[in-house]
């Protein structure tokens, strides 16, 4: 059994997610405050310990704005990147995403042969 989890640490909220066998088993949401790295730290401890996980138990890939803190990645990816991948995997029919986040929009085009990202656009911060 391969189990994961991803952590998404935005501007404005935090998501984690614990995946095994392709299943979502467990998933927490928090506002991220100015402190990425403590965040993302309490939803992975609360998320091991209820679903009774060691560190060791689980591969852990990181995205988002904030995604260079968290140090118990074992491996990071753009959102850009992820929201790709994700489509692919759960729309493969799909092959354009457009991402409205806190800081920034993102509209993204995906390969309909390879499901890599062919282009992508993003704005600043609308005031």
């Amino acid at each position: 059994m391969k189990t994961f989890i991803g952590i998404d640490i935005g501007s404005l909220a935090t998501k984690i997610v614990l995946l095994s066998d392709g299943k979502m088993l467990d998933h927490r949401t928090e506002r991220s405050t100015y402190d990425f790295k403590k965040i993302g730290h309490n939803l992975f401890d609360d998320l091991l310990e209820k679903n009774n996980l060691k560190k060791s138990d689980v591969y852990v890939m990181s995205t988002g704005y904030g995604r260079n803190t968290i140090d118990i990645a074992d491996d990071r990816v753009t959102e850009i990147t992820a929201h790709a991948k994700g489509t692919q995997y759960f729309f493969p029919d799909v092959h354009s995403v457009i991402d409205i986040g806190g800081q920034d929009s993102k509209a993204i085009v995906i390969s309909k042969k390879t499901g890599n990202v062919v282009d992508f656009q993003m704005n600043d911060k609308i005031s």
